[in-house]
């Protein structure tokens, strides 16, 4: 998939769901502690497949990234619960 997605109206959109995100940097709540702890890592992938993107931020690298970066009490399902309802709203705004 390229770096364009397409709303419901079908015009294309130049943002991928690491794009969008960044939009929340500096939101005092569990998106913008996502948002930061997505822009710190340098490995995070550049695709929209929700299967691909919840399986790096269940890895423990990105754990580890999180705890650097947001808080070393967050504990992995707090991330994964975070990433799908954000998934969600995500989904919702394309």
């Amino acid at each position: 998939m390229d770096s364009f997605s397409t709303n419901n109206g079908g015009t294309s959109i130049p943002w991928t769901y690491k794009t969008w995100i960044a939009n929340f940097k500096g939101v005092d709540l569990p998106i913008g502690d996502l948002a930061k702890s997505i822009e710190k890592d340098p490995y995070f992938p550049k695709v929209d497949s929700f299967g691909t993107l919840l399986e790096h931020i269940s890895d423990d690298d990105f754990l580890a990234i999180v705890h650097e970066h947001v808080s070393p009490k967050v504990r992995k399902s707090q991330i994964i619960e975070t990433f799908c309802t954000v998934w969600a709203f995500y989904l919702s705004s394309k």
